[in-house]
């Protein structure tokens, strides 16, 4: 059978209600993935998938493979329900805490096929090698399970590079679909589609100093008629300052009206945790560059040196 790389086809409804309704009969719970893929690591082939919730997962049949065990010894269930790979005696005292916690096995549907499978977090791949290392450096290994820390040796060293997530998300063609989710997970975070009344924001001396660095004239009267370059600059070094996709949305739900004017202001509709709390940082390291400034190129000169870099939206999400 061929392989399918990528996201999978959605499945047949039909097939996933009676795949339920049997499932409950018997009652079991199985996952099912989206994206599937194969992953080459140190010259081995594992299986691995995506599930719905977002978890990625390498088939038992592929860690056993790699690990050279035979598929029958998968099928072995121990009374601790320690994983058919680690199971020996001898390797016990290697399974750390945390390894322990996550060795669930999860029983998985690809798509809308009636076949169940069993897999394992990807993340304990690593892990799992750990133990055959640890307890060679003990010299405890039997003479059985060399090709397994062969293996392990050879899986850890390419894992040092790159993290096992990336690789099955690479593999699956899931960092696709994640970049997707992930910005709009961000995007939420910064942005509601109802709007907050209007408070003032840009203190004045934000606008004293723009009018300042670009040598105008500020005017006497307090008006609120500004240049149109004052929204584009606001825009430049505020806005367009936040994560991107966030100026882009907030034109979306707060749109210019027949006259080109918007009716509200974009802060209105920044979230007040993560957005509004941007939108101050911001403010306050813009207006503090003006101050130092004695003009327009200077100003951009200093902006530019403290620019941040472009962070990830995974790191993003997380600060």
């Amino acid at each position: 059978m061929t392989s399918h790389r990528g996201k999978l086809p959605k499945p047949d409804p039909r097939k996933v209600a009676g795949q339920k309704a049997a499932d409950t009969r018997w009652g079991i719970h199985p996952e099912r993935a989206t994206h599937q893929g194969v992953l080459d690591i140190a010259g081995t082939s594992l299986d691995c998938y995506v599930l719905e919730d977002g978890r990625r997962i390498i088939s038992q049949a592929s860690i056993m493979a790699t690990l050279g065990r035979s598929q029958s010894s998968g099928r072995r269930t121990r009374n601790d329900n320690r994983p058919p790979f680690i199971e020996a005696n001898n390797l016990g005292p290697y399974i750390t805490p945390e390894l322990k916690d996550n060795l669930t096995r999860i029983d998985y549907r690809i798509g809308d096929a009636a076949t169940i499978r069993s897999g394992y977090n990807a993340e304990i791949l690593p892990r799992i090698c750990n133990v055959y290392i640890d307890a060679d450096n003990d010299g405890v290994l039997t003479s059985n399970q060399r090709p397994a820390l062969e293996a392990a040796r050879r899986v850890v060293s390419a894992l040092a590079v790159v993290g096992i997530t990336a690789l099955v998300d690479e593999a699956t063609g899931y960092e696709k679909t994640r970049s997707k989710n992930e910005l709009q997970r961000l995007l939420d975070a910064y942005i509601q589609p109802e709007f907050r009344p209007w408070v003032h924001t840009f203190p004045e001396e934000f606008f004293t100093e723009i009018y300042r660095i670009h040598g105008w004239r500020f005017p006497s009267d307090n008006s609120n008629h500004r240049p149109l370059y004052v929204g584009k600059f606001i825009n430049d070094y505020i806005y367009g300052e936040m994560p991107p996709g966030v100026l882009d949305r907030l034109r979306e739900v707060n749109p210019k009206n027949s006259h080109g004017n918007r009716s509200r202001k974009h802060h209105q509709h920044l979230t007040n945790d993560r957005g509004v709390t941007h939108l101050e940082n911001q403010i306050r390291k813009t207006l503090t560059l003006m101050q130092a400034s004695e003009n327009k190129q200077e100003f951009v000169n200093l902006f530019q040196k403290t620019k941040r870099r472009e962070i990830p939206v995974q790191m993003m999400l997380e600060l």
